[in-house]
C-alpha cells in the first residue's frame, strides 16, 4: 500500500510554491498630464514673433477643444494659436491607466512670419514615422488594442523605428499591460523626453506586478523608472523591488520616504496612501520591527476602517516564512507558520495558507492524509472554487482511499480532482491541469514491479 500511496503523491513535487503569495494592490494613481502628438497647422495669418499660450481641453477619448488664449506677447498671433491648437491631435492625460479628461497648455513660439515646431509624442524633435503617426491616431482616438496590434505588426517590418516601438509601449500601457509597455520601452535606446512620464509609469507598474514572480526583473524596471522619473511612484516600485529582493534596510528607507511624500501631498488619494502603509509594513515586518509595523497599521485603519490590508500584510509575512520553512524540509515549522497565517483572519491569506499546509502534509515522509484533508477542506469551505484547494482535498482522499481499499471513496476522490481539473483549465492554469490529471491516472492505475509493502 505504501507503494500505492507514493504514486498518487508524485505529482506534488514542486507544488508548494505554485500558489502565489496574495498580492498588495500597488498604488496607480499617478496623473500623466496629457500630450501633444502632432502639431497642426494654421492659415491664418502670422503677425510677426512671439509667443502665445492656448488652453486645450482634452477630452478622455482623445477629442479636444481649443478653449482660450491664456498668455500672449504679441496678440497678432492670437488666431493662429488658436487654429494650430484646434488642428492638432493630442493623447489624453491619464491617473495609472485610466484616460481622464484635462487641460493641455499649448506654447507656440512664432519665429518672423513661421511658427516653431513643439515637441511632440515623437520625442525631441516632434518627428514620427509614418507607422508611428497611425498608432498615434489610434491611441487619440482610444483604440489602444488595435494600436497595440498595428505596431506590433508595422515592427516586424521595421524593427529599427524607436517612435513606432515607443507607440507601442504607450499602446501597451493605455490597454492595461504594463508589462507589455516595460518590454516596449526597454528596447527603445534613448527614450524621448515627451514618452518619458509615461515609461516611467509602465516600468514602475511593471515591477510591482512582477516583483512577487522576478524579483530581479522588478529591480531593473524600478531602477529605469527611478532614472526616468524619480518622483513618488517609480520610488514606490523601486522600494517594493527592494524588499521583493530581501533589501529589507534599502526597502525600508526607499518606502519610508515615499509615504513621508504621499503624506504630505493632497493629491495623493487615500487608497493609494493605504496600498503605500501597507507596502511600510511589509517592509517593516521584514526588518523585524512589529512594533512600528503596528504603528502602520493604525494608520491604514484611521485612513480606511474598512480596509483589510494590515490582516494581509501579517498573514503574507507568516506565508513567506512557511514557504520558506518547506523549502528547506523545516515541514513542522512551515506548518506553524501557515497556521499562525490563517490566525491573522484575512479571508484570501486563509485559502493559500490551509493550501500549502495541506501539501507540505504531503510532502513528509509518512503523512497525515487526514490532517492534509482537514486543511484542504478548510481551504475548499473558504473558496470552494479554488482549483488547488480542490486538487488538495482530492489528492488527501485518494491516499486515504488507497489506504482503506474504499471504492466509494476512491470514486469521490475522483470526482473532486476532476472538479480541481475543470477549475485549473478555467483558470489558464495548464501545468496545474497536467498535474492533476497526472495524479488521476496513476490512482487508476496498478502499480508495476515488486518492493514496497507496509
Amino acid at each position: 500500500m505504501k507503494r500505492n500511496t507514493g504514486i498518487v503523491a508524485v505529482a506534488l513535487a514542486g507544488v508548494i510554491l505554485a500558489t502565489p503569495l496574495s498580492a498588495l494592490a500597488q498604488y496607480s494613481n499617478e496623473f500623466t498630464p496629457a500630450k501633444l502628438l502632432k502639431q497642426g497647422t494654421t492659415s491664418a495669418s502670422i503677425a510677426g514673433s512671439g509667443t502665445v499660450v492656448v488652453q486645450v481641453q482634452v477630452n478622455a477619448d482623445g477629442t479636444h477643444k481649443a478653449i482660450k488664449v491664456i498668455k500672449t506677447t504679441n496678440a497678432g498671433d492670437n488666431d493662429a494659436a488658436m487654429e494650430i491648437a484646434q488642428s492638432s491631435t493630442y493623447r489624453p492625460a491619464h491617473r495609472g491607466s485610466t484616460p481622464v479628461p484635462a487641460f493641455y497648455d499649448f506654447t507656440l513660439k512664432f519665429n518672423g512670419k513661421s511658427v516653431a515646431s513643439s515637441q511632440s509624442e515623437g520625442g525631441e524633435t516632434g518627428a514620427v514615422s509614418p507607422a508611428a503617426q497611425q498608432v498615434a491616431t489610434l491611441i487619440r482616438q482610444g483604440q489602444y488594442a488595435q494600436a497595440k496590434s498595428k505596431a506590433q505588426v508595422a515592427l516586424l517590418s521595421s524593427p529599427g523605428d524607436d517612435t513606432l516601438r515607443q507607440m507601442l509601449g504607450i499602446a501597451s500601457f493605455d490597454a492595461g499591460d504594463v508589462t507589455g509597455a516595460a518590454a516596449a520601452f526597454d528596447r527603445v535606446g534613448t527614450i524621448g523626453k515627451q514618452f518619458r512620464p509615461v515609461a516611467a509609469a509602465a516600468f514602475a507598474a511593471a515591477a510591482v506586478s512582477v516583483a512577487d514572480s522576478n524579483p530581479s526583473q522588478a529591480m531593473t524596471y524600478a531602477q529605469k523608472a527611478v532614472a526616468l522619473d524619480p518622483g513618488t511612484n517609480s520610488k514606490f516600485a523601486l522600494g517594493v523591488a527592494q524588499l521583493a529582493n530581501k533589501q529589507n534596510a534599502e526597502a525600508l528607507t526607499t518606502l519610508k520616504g515615499v509615504q513621508q511624500a504621499a503624506m504630505n501631498d493632497p493629491k495623493f488619494a487615500k487608497n493609494a496612501k493605504v496600498n503605500i502603509d501597507a507596502r511600510l509594513m511589509s517592509a517593516y515586518l521584514a526588518n523585524n520591527d512589529t512594533q512600528d509595523a503596528q504603528a502602520v497599521a493604525q494608520q491604514i485603519k484611521q485612513l480606511d476602517p474598512t480596509s483589510t490590508l494590515p490582516g494581509r500584510v501579517l498573514g503574507n509575512t507568516y506565508l513567506k516564512m512557511g514557504v520558506d520553512a518547506a523549502t528547506a524540509k523545516s515541514y513542522p515549522d512551515a506548518l506553524k507558520y501557515f497556521d499562525q497565517a490563517v490566525a491573522v483572519g484575512d479571508p484570501d491569506v486563509q485559502v493559500t495558507a490551509n493550501v500549502q499546509a495541506a501539501f507540505v502534509i504531503a510532502k513528509m515522509d509518512k503523512p497525515d492524509w487526514k490532517q492534509m484533508q482537514s486543511y484542504a477542506d478548510k481551504a475548499v469551505a473558504l473558496k470552494p472554487d479554488d482549483p488547488l484547494a480542490n486538487f488538495a482535498d482530492g489528492v488527501a482522499q485518494a491516499n486515504l482511499a488507497v489506504q482503506s481499499r474504499d471504492d466509494s471513496l476512491k470514486k469521490k476522490a475522483v470526482d473532486t480532482l476532476n472538479k480541481a481539473d475543470t477549475l485549473a483549465k478555467q483558470a489558464g492554469m495548464t501545468s496545474l491541469s497536467l498535474q492533476i490529471e497526472s495524479t488521476i491516472k496513476s490512482l487508476n492505475t496498478p502499480a508495476a514491479g515488486g518492493g514496497g509493502g507496509e
